[in-house]
């Protein structure tokens, strides 16, 4: 499958991926650019709005490898960014400094070109373009600042409320704040429509429209951050061994894919890996019992069934620690080591039935 965030290349070897939607707005930005005699203009000022974007989630990412802490990818929308952190062993004081980094390096950035848009002359291009640089990093830096999720204030207060509270605790404060900068939003846009001068009807529809699917983004991404942290903390003092189902496929490169499918049948599961070395390949592929593919060994078809590597974890760590590996890897599968051996494997669909049968067990 064609992934919808394609990568456009690296920066101190993190992947930098564009979002689909950044790939529409360019994609009319040369629509204009071809038709319209300010479409030049709006190339330009689409391209300082990608650089924008980047040098914030730079912020993230560098402070974030000043620590010693993973950086899977950078993802670039056209109003923001996600840095994929790994924040499986990052304590909140850290976590604190990785999320302020971004906002205060666009505040920062959005100043620096103050004292430019004032020596500028008349207000030609150059000046439009000083000030579009100067109000859109003050607005990612502020607007990032707001402590809502998935907005980088939300990671902000929860890591400053984590120094006397809970993880779960923390989340539930800050999604409680969330919440009040969603109705904030939707009042305080409401109220300016009805009251701002000389706007047509259409601006007003518009402008509230706008502000409305913002704050329905950031109240899925806040019911989104509680429900991880609710299953995370559940996950806390679960083993990631005793979570592991042991309802998996090994092959070896010389099993016929008719044998594969008749195990697959037997033992009725998907989950087929396939051990090269000391790395684990999980199977992607469809087998059938019409399946023309049959004769064929593993050997033969592992580069196209076999192509997504899964990653490892300690059997002895916890199980949330792994479901925060999956998220940051963006697999549903983890495979589980311990003393070197494969002991089992987490499957995503299966991992919250895993804990529900570990808790009653471990109550009777």
């Amino acid at each position: 499958m064609v992934s919808l965030s394609p990568t456009i290349g690296k920066i101190f070897g993190i992947p930098i991926q564009l979002h689909w939607t950044f790939l529409g707005l360019m994609l009319l930005a040369l629509i204009l650019l071809a038709t319209s005699p300010g479409g030049l203009f709006f190339f330009a000022l689409l391209v300082l709005l990608f650089v924008c974007v980047l040098i914030h989630e730079l912020a993230h990412s560098v402070v974030a490898i000043r620590n010693d802490i993973k950086v899977k990818k950078i993802i670039l929308l056209p109003i923001g960014g996600a840095s994929i952190i790994d924040f499986t062993k990052v304590k909140p004081g850290k976590e604190l400094k990785i999320s302020l980094a971004g906002p205060l390096t666009s505040i920062a950035l959005g100043l620096i070109f103050v004292p430019f848009y004032l020596i500028a002359p008349g207000a030609g291009i150059l000046k439009q373009g000083l000030q579009f640089l100067f109000e859109i990093n003050l607005l990612l830096g502020v607007f990032n600042l707001l402590p809502g999720f998935p907005l980088d204030g939300g990671r902000v207060l929860r890591s400053y409320l984590e120094r006397r509270h809970s993880p779960l605790d923390s989340t539930k404060i800050a999604v409680k704040a969330s919440n009040i900068v969603v109705v904030g939003i939707v009042v305080g846009t409401i109220i300016y429509a009805a009251v701002i001068p000389n706007a047509t009807f259409t601006y007003r529809e518009f402008l509230v429209l706008f502000d409305v699917i913002i704050a329905l983004f950031l109240y899925d991404g806040a019911k989104a951050e509680l429900q991880s942290a609710i299953f995370k903390s559940r996950a806390r003092n679960v083993a990631a061994a005793d979570a592991a189902t042991k309802n998996f496929i090994l092959v070896t490169p010389q099993m016929r894919l008719s044998s594969l499918y008749k195990e697959m049948v037997r033992k009725g599961t998907n989950i087929v890996l396939l051990k090269k070395g000391n790395r684990f390949f999980a199977f992607s592929g469809r087998l059938s019992a019409n399946s023309d593919m049959g004769d064929h060994t593993i050997s033969e078809k592992e580069g196209t069934m076999f192509k997504s590597e899964v990653p490892k974890i300690d059997g002895g760590r916890k199980l949330s620690d792994a479901i925060e590996l999956m998220q940051v890897e963006e697999k549903n599968t983890v495979v589980v080591i311990k003393n070197k051996r494969l002991v089992g494997v987490l499957y995503a669909p299966y991992v919250e039935a895993a804990i529900q049968l570990y808790l009653s067990k471990k109550k009777q």
